[in-house]
């Protein structure tokens, strides 16, 4: 749904809002990551199905691990995973509109 919907940038201003929050979330979590919620709740409303929703985040992941190649290691696939497992937690307790 994301590469077919939607303009190049509103593509591009989604994924640059989900890579603040990303970072949030990963860090300090002083706010930015709350987006993720909300986002939650709006795609939710469009239908968009809670694992494809969390998937998005995953697809991100993919997509570095396939652009380091040989620099992505195992520490870094470790912590992604640890992060997508949050991410996952963290949207399956928002509410469902």
């Amino acid at each position: 749904m994301f590469r077919s919907e939607g303009s190049d940038l509103v593509k591009g201003s989604m994924l640059a809002f989900t890579t603040e929050a990303l970072l949030d979330f990963a860090g300090e979590r002083s706010g930015k990551f709350r987006m993720i919620a909300c986002e939650v709740v709006s795609h939710d409303a469009y239908g968009t199905p809670r694992d494809l929703f969390i998937a998005f985040f995953g697809v991100i992941a993919d997509t570095l691990r396939e652009l380091l190649g040989t620099q992505w290691t195992d520490d870094i696939d470790a912590a992604w995973q640890e992060l997508l497992a949050e991410i996952e937690q963290f949207v399956s307790r928002q509410a469902a509109t």
